[in-house]
């Protein structure tokens, strides 16, 4: 009797439609222009720009909430993206706001981690191998608004 061969490990599937490295680098500026405004318009005093710099840190950890739980930060909505798992579920409040901060690594690398998605075949940064997600395209597009910055009702709490 001879026993049948162990399975073959299976690669992990890619979600489809993965985003461009233009489309991300346009979403990124678009939700960093209020921070970027609002450091030229104050960058000359010591103490507002210690002010400015932690709400940005709190800004850069409301975004990484906001991609957890929705999938989208304002740039990406506006682009018509979104930021799901390897199995194309939304990855949650926390583990958003961890990709953001590992971002760090990308910006170790002389920057060069936020350029990786231009040759990478998953095109992925370093953050996204780092926490498995992918930055997908197929969202519905949303005008540029106000409530772009604000959690849908019934979501905030997540």
């Amino acid at each position: 009797m001879t026993t049948p061969d162990p399975p073959t490990p299976q690669p992990t599937p890619i979600p489809a439609s993965l985003a461009d490295w233009g489309t991300r680098a346009v979403g990124f500026v678009i939700d960093w222009a209020p921070v970027a405004i609002l450091n030229a318009i104050f960058f000359r005093s010591n103490f507002v720009n210690f002010i400015l710099w932690l709400g940005s840190l709190a800004y850069w950890a409301y975004l990484g909430h906001m991609e957890g739980v929705t999938g989208q930060t304002p740039g990406k909505a506006i682009m018509g993206t979104r930021l799901v798992s390897q199995q194309g579920e939304l990855i949650g409040s926390g583990t958003g706001i961890g990709r953001k901060f590992a971002h760090v690594v990308d910006a170790l690398v002389c920057g060069l981690g936020f350029l990786l998605p231009i040759v990478d075949a998953k095109r992925q940064t370093i953050a996204d191998k780092l926490i498995d997600t992918y930055v997908v395209t197929g969202a519905e597009k949303r005008p540029f608004a106000v409530d772009l910055w604000t959690m849908p009702k019934g979501q905030a709490g997540r």
